[in-house]
């Protein structure tokens, strides 16, 4: 199973350049995934991951509660669907929603049920949000965009998902 590959998912859109350097370049390359339980169903192409699932890299923590992952008749990555809470971390940007949908032939992910994007004071909201990993170009529908003052306390995140 190709789980390195998660990591376009992972990126969400949400991709930075980060240099890697040091120590924490031995460690560029790897994702660990931990959940209460793992289902690999050879058959259908398919790992299921559930229970306070985690995945971490060297540049995005995500978490929900279940992450299916879909294989190609290659063995390669064609989408992931992460459910229920997820919530995306990377540097000073992250993303909330009920379900994240991503597609390896679109280079896209879909955010939806109460789907959020966060950066730095600004606040975008959707019923569904489209990230383009490659452009780095995001579709909201019906987009709400707030920009907080700047000395705004980040910590009302939290108290309003």
């Amino acid at each position: 199973m190709r789980v390195n590959k998660i990591r376009l998912f992972l990126l969400l859109g949400l991709a930075c350049s980060s240099l890697v350097t040091g120590a924490e370049q031995e460690h560029a390359d790897r994702t660990v995934i931990t959940s209460e339980s793992l289902l690999f169903d050879y058959q259908r192409s398919i790992a299921i991951f559930e229970g306070n699932v985690r995945v971490e890299d060297a540049q995005v923590i995500l978490t929900c509660e279940k992450l299916y992952v879909y294989f190609d008749e290659n063995n390669e990555i064609d989408s992931v669907v992460a459910r229920e809470n997820v919530h995306i971390v990377q540097d000073d940007r992250e993303a909330r929603a009920g379900r994240a949908v991503y597609r390896a032939s679109e280079g896209s992910i879909v955010l939806t049920e109460n789907a959020r994007l966060y950066r730095g004071v600004e606040e975008l909201r959707g019923d569904e949000i489209q990230i383009f990993t490659e452009s780095e170009k995001v579709i909201a529908k019906p987009a709400r965009l707030i920009v907080l003052p700047r000395s705004a306390d980040q910590r009302t995140r939290s108290a309003d998902q």
